[in-house]
């Protein structure tokens, strides 16, 4: 009996162990979530502190008004009317709206202004008066437009010694065509993602007969002459201390079929966005995947380097690679979450990764005076809870007994769990982007010409890297991509090849001024 009492005694001993262990961890639970809630209650307090101070304004401002428009209507405020003069007045521009929404008045079009007389065979301009005017306005669209310019070149005899003119030089030695036929060929190809076929139809269409086997000529041709340029970028883009970076594949014809007899493969397009500086440079290897592309355009860079856990990136942080410091893509964890839709776990999880840029998206640099400084304070506040709150959830799904080891809420986990000594440098800094989605929209128009076109070699999607780096470029930078190459083609092809490659630096987007 003495052996069993004791038994039982040890038996409830664990069990007021556990339960001791319990109430432990659930002590701790109940301060955090305490915490959570005190940190709820000052914002609130605060939300309503601004709130009654932004219906203290609204008070002061509507008495602010009633008060002007009592002083208006007193009789001593008045102002005297003037005599009407006999010179027409002009009248001012009607607003007109559409359930309070004005209309656009595109100063950006080109103006011309049309006076419109009475046509009644009854009117007589000599005994009428003129009383008043409507504006009406039309807009009205010329389709794109080639001129032929013909040059008469003279020729003078001064002395024994010849004087002749000379006429503008193009970018291509024995060519016709300007900088500006080569920079819409550029706008559309690469910019608006057209094939050269649909490009040169577009032309004809429009009364001008190119030939297809031309229009490669000249894209191919310039593209040789822009390499410095192309190299400067690679070169700039690199000294920006935050690049994103990523790949996408596009289809490539190649000259020889591959073993399984295929002539059309996957090739993959780089390419690195500089978040400070704007400036997007696309790269291209024999459309190859490896590391060793990716290690070999990296050099030289020292900074944060976000991206994806594709295996290409794997010697980030060690060797040569080791002054770069990897930022993870919370996008990219997330959406394995988001993708098991009828698990509810991982429901919770993609949950709570989208607090992280609820509360990410309150406040915004720049905005309301809100500063560096304060968005860091901010960051370091939401972000340690919540890392916190995602992290044990992991951890439980991980620690579960008898999971398959293809449970795809397993692979999701461990996915996110492998990054996850990477992730608190996200918020490090204010700057740092939660994901590399701008690398994503960059991509995009890689990605919106895949069914349409097909790469005709490889050269040719070196072209495509090269004319898309500066398109892409201009977009980020607010720079008129026609306007743009229609000058740096004709600066570039005036510089002799030996030109120093650091001199192309200003002549990259975000530098880059038009030739006066």
């Amino acid at each position: 009996m003495i052996e069993l009492l004791q038994r039982q005694i040890e038996f409830l001993q664990r069990r007021l162990d556990e339960a001791l262990a319990t109430i432990n961890s659930l002590t701790l639970a109940n301060e955090k979530l305490t915490a959570t809630v005190d940190e709820l209650r000052k914002q609130i307090a605060s939300l309503e502190d601004v709130l009654r101070g932004k219906g203290a304004e609204l008070s002061k401002e509507k008495a602010a008004r009633q008060a002007m428009k009592r002083l208006q209507g007193s009789p001593s405020e008045r102002q005297p009317k003037q005599a009407a003069s006999d010179a027409p007045q002009p009248t001012p521009e009607k607003k007109r709206t559409n359930n309070g929404a004005k209309r656009k008045i595109h100063p950006e079009c080109e103006m011309e202004t049309v006076i419109v007389e009475p046509d009644d065979p009854d009117f007589d301009p000599a005994l009428a008066k003129f009383v008043s005017e409507n504006l009406v306005v039309r807009y009205d669209m010329v389709p794109m437009r080639f001129r032929k310019i013909i040059y008469r070149i003279k020729k003078y005899v001064q002395d024994k010694k010849f004087y002749y003119g000379s006429a503008p030089a193009t970018p291509l030695l024995n060519s016709q065509y300007t900088a500006s036929f080569i920079a819409g060929l550029a706008e559309l190809r690469y910019l608006h993602g057209m094939p050269l076929e649909a490009v040169v139809e577009y032309f004809r269409s429009h009364g001008f007969d190119l030939d297809k086997g031309t229009a490669q000529k000249l894209i191919t041709k310039v593209k040789v002459q822009l390499e410095n340029l192309y190299k400067a970028l690679a070169k700039a883009v690199l000294e920006d201390n935050y690049i994103c970076g990523d790949e996408t594949y596009q289809k490539v014809r190649l000259q020889v079929a591959t073993s399984t007899g295929h002539k059309i493969k996957k090739g993959y397009i780089w390419v690195f966005v500089g978040m400070k500086n704007g400036l997007v440079y696309f790269f291209y290897d024999d459309g190859s995947r490896s590391a060793e592309v990716f290690e070999q355009h990296i050099k030289g860079f020292k900074g944060a380097f976000q991206c994806d856990y594709y295996s290409g990136y794997r010697h980030i942080g060690i060797g040569e690679m080791s002054e770069i410091r990897r930022l993870p893509c919370l996008q990219h964890i997330k959406r394995k979450f988001l993708d098991l839709k009828d698990n509810p776990k991982a429901q919770e999880i993609a949950k709570l990764f989208g607090l992280l840029y609820h509360f990410e998206h309150k406040h915004r640099i720049g905005k309301d005076g809100w500063t560096e400084e304060q968005h860091l304070q901010w960051r370091q506040r939401y972000s340690g809870v919540m890392l916190e709150k995602i992290h044990r959830r992991l951890i439980a799904i991980k620690d579960r007994p008898g999971v398959p080891p293809d449970d795809p809420l397993l692979a999701a986990t461990e996915h996110a769990l492998k990054q996850w000594e990477e992730i608190p440098y996200i918020f490090s800094l204010a700057t740092y982007r939660l994901d590399n989605n701008e690398v994503e929209r960059v991509n995009r128009y890689i990605a919106l010409t895949r069914r349409r076109l097909t790469i005709g070699s490889h050269s040719g999607a070196e072209a495509a890297a090269l004319y898309h780096s500066l398109a892409i470029t201009c977009l980020r930078c607010k720079v008129n991509v026609f306007d743009y190459f229609c000058d740096v083609i004709n600066r570039c092809a005036a510089w002799p090849p030996t030109t120093p490659i650091d001199n192309y630096r200003d002549l990259l987007p975000d530098r880059w001024k038009p030739t006066e």
